[in-house]
């Protein structure tokens, strides 16, 4: 039989609950600080965040608290800017300010060469971008009829092609390239039927898509 050493029995470390303790301690720390972290983000941040993805994702809700009165006022500024402008319609609903412009109008016959005086409506626009943050959605539409020729192979091809002319319209009347998105939806969009002349006219067009963001 092996004997200990010195005769006596080992110490029982009766002090090991302390180290749990700790561990304890430095979690309900770390939970409310997390919690402080959380109640002081800035605002403006959370309306950005939250702007993005309502446009990444579609998302029909209610704005951020602060967004609504920036809507209104980019409505009401636009609305004077773009009462006497032919081709251009404005209205407001759950994606922003929607610019929309009609086809027919803006661009020639087939193409996407976007015509002279639709550049310079469009500089009425941008001044209002200009000083209300915000992100800017450019979507091109097309009614049902295949396009004909060599240069578009799809109304998707058109549609986006039309909204890019619009967006280098803006970079070049000095949008900042980050706030802005472009979007290609062919005949998938509609507005009205497509079994009509009126009906596809009114579906052919680019909406300009303007979410702001409050700065409060």
């Amino acid at each position: 039989m092996r004997k200990r050493v010195g005769g006596d029995d080992e110490h029982e470390n009766t002090d090991r609950w302390l180290i749990s303790y700790a561990d304890f301690l430095t979690l309900i720390f770390t939970f409310f600080a997390a919690l402080y972290a959380l109640s002081t983000i800035d605002k403006q941040k959370v309306g950005v965040f939250s702007t993005s993805l309502r446009l990444a994702f579609h998302v029909i809700e209610r704005p951020v608290q602060g967004t609504e009165d920036s809507q209104q006022q980019a409505t009401t500024e636009l609305s004077g800017k773009l009462a006497n402008i032919e081709g251009i319609s404005l209205k407001s609903d759950p994606r922003g300010v929607v610019i929309t412009m009609a086809n027919d109008i803006a661009f020639v016959s087939g193409s996407a060469d976007i015509k002279d005086n639709m550049t310079t409506a469009l500089e009425a626009v941008t001044a209002v971008f200009k000083k209300t943050p915000g992100r800017i959605v450019i979507e091109g539409h097309t009614d049902n009829v295949i396009p004909t020729g060599v240069k578009y192979k799809s109304n998707w091809e058109l549609s986006a092609a039309r909204a890019a002319s619009v967006l280098h319209v803006l970079v070049k009347q000095g949008i900042d390239p980050d706030r802005l998105i472009l979007a290609g939806y062919g005949e998938f969009r509609p507005l009205d039927s497509n079994d009509t002349p009126a009906g596809r006219s009114k579906n052919r067009r680019v909406e300009i898509v303007f979410a702001p963001v409050s700065i409060k």
